[in-house]
């Protein structure tokens, strides 16, 4: 009797019926005993909130509404409690940071290696106090604490659950087997116009004065938008057939904004993407799930624009040294051609003048033998018919004269088909980069280099168009 004397003169308008004991805690069933002023509702229901709730509790869920009022010396959002398979909020509880507690959570979040930043989305522990206030009737908690380890944990937690999805399905490394173009000039850049990231990008691009190309979309990069934005950007940019990479950076941030690139949706795209992707999302210590299932990812927006001037750099100092090297072992092989060239020149002539020696000796010891035997003839005829020996002598003078002048004949036409000769009427040789010489219009391509000789010299050149004539095919009379 002396508890529930105490008890009702705490709470004069209230019957208790019964005391129950269960593990040290007091339940009490109450029933009205007269008609309630809503603040007389809102003050008892205060008054049995803080009897029950004497110090402050942990409270986990997700932050929303947050950032609308972040920048308001004190901070009203909820806190809310999600179904565990589906995105969709099954409790929720209204909640402050006032402005005392405001800088001191700040202080504590900043002095993490890995900072967080409470925005709508994040999934926090709070140390709150619970509180109704009897003028509105709004029951609320008040921030006094969070547990930023908690928040690390869900955020590494989901970012691995990702990680684990798109292993499994074979993405996460599908982007990086797309080939980048040697030469990188036409870039799809999404990041926020005149951040510190678009600036650093753009100005190491203009600084290299090389020939790039950037296709922007200007992009939220922190937020709920991320998500739809970057999704838009990527599907305009698959649609621009003549790029050569799509680029997405921003300029760094706490653990928190990084999340936003922990997105499981963008992950997928990224790895089903036409081009190769790169990412700088600026962060030293974290790695995103963007920039893993990116080609190629780098730490800020500035390293990566140095691997794009680089890249095109090099493909360019390549590019002389295979052209000079082109050039000098395209000398080497006229060189060689040309001494062999020479060789064969020089063997056909002594060929040629060993064949008209050998035919020349041939034709005087012939012209000697008929003559010993034509004397010898008439010598055993003994005949002396001077008329008709000189009438033969003539026959056979104008027989040598002619096999003679057959011989001649065969000379020149060994001097006119002598090679030099020919290049010195105007006629040249056309060999391929293979050294074969081009006989025929089929035998050669457009776009080919191919290599002349003149009696003088030689030179290559490009075919730009080549055309087939017919000769010797009569036209139709009309």
């Amino acid at each position: 009797m002396l508890i529930l004397k105490k008890i009702y003169k705490k709470y004069p308008n209230v019957i208790f019926y019964s005391i129950i004991l269960k593990k040290g805690t007091m339940l009490i069933n109450i029933k009205t005993k007269s008609i309630y002023s809503v603040r007389e509702l809102n003050l008892l229901v205060r008054r049995i909130l803080n009897q029950e709730f004497t110090e402050s509790i942990w409270v986990q869920g997700e932050i929303q509404d947050y950032d609308r009022s972040k920048s308001k010396s004190d901070i009203y959002f909820k806190l809310c409690e999600k179904h565990p398979e589906i995105d969709e909020v099954i409790a929720s509880v209204s909640a402050v940071i006032f402005s005392d507690h405001k800088s001191l959570l700040t202080y504590e979040l900043n002095q993490l290696k890995e900072k967080i930043e409470l925005k709508d989305g994040l999934e926090v522990k709070l140390l709150c106090k619970i509180d109704f206030f009897p003028r509105s009737g709004k029951f609320i908690l008040i921030v006094e604490g969070i547990d930023p380890f908690y928040t690390l944990g869900k955020i590494a937690q989901g970012r691995q659950k990702i990680i684990e999805e798109l292993k499994q399905k074979g993405l996460l490394d599908k982007n990086k087997k797309l080939p980048l173009s040697l030469v990188p000039l036409n870039i799809g850049l999404i990041t926020s116009f005149d951040s510190a990231a678009y600036n650093d990008f753009m100005d190491e691009l203009k600084k290299s004065s090389l020939g790039f190309k950037i296709y922007f979309f200007n992009s939220f990069m922190q937020g709920k938008n991320v998500e739809p934005d970057i999704l838009k950007a990527l599907g305009i940019f698959e649609k621009m057939n003549f790029l050569d990479a799509v680029v997405i950076t921003r300029g760094g941030g706490s653990t928190a904004d990084l999340s936003w690139f922990d997105n499981k949706t963008i992950a997928e795209r990224i790895a089903n993407f036409k081009f190769p992707v790169l990412t700088g999302i600026g962060h030293e210590i974290n790695t995103t799930v963007t920039d893993l299932v990116a080609h190629t990812f780098f730490k800020t927006p500035t390293a990566l624009a140095q691997f794009l001037v680089e890249r095109v750099r090099n493909f360019l100092e390549n590019l002389d040294e295979t052209h000079l090297l082109l050039i000098k072992e395209t000398e080497n092989i006229l060189k060689d051609k040309k001494s062999i060239l020479n060789l064969r020149a020089n063997s056909l002539e002594v060929l040629t003048l060993r064949f008209l020696k050998a035919h020349h000796e041939k034709i005087v010891s012939l012209k000697e033998n008929i003559f010993l035997s034509i004397r010898g003839l008439l010598q055993n005829l003994k005949i002396k018919p001077n008329a008709l020996l000189k009438e033969l002598f003539l026959n056979i003078n104008y027989y040598l004269e002619n096999k003679k002048k057959e011989v001649n004949n065969y000379a020149e036409k060994i001097k006119i088909l002598d090679p030099l000769n020919i290049l010195k009427r105007g006629f040249s040789i056309t060999q391929n980069s293979g050294g074969k010489i081009i006989k025929s219009i089929e035998e050669i391509e457009e776009n080919e280099m191919v290599y002349t000789l003149l009696h003088d010299g030689n030179f290559k050149s490009q075919i730009i168009k080549k055309e087939r004539k017919e000769y010797g095919k009569r036209r139709n009379k009309v």
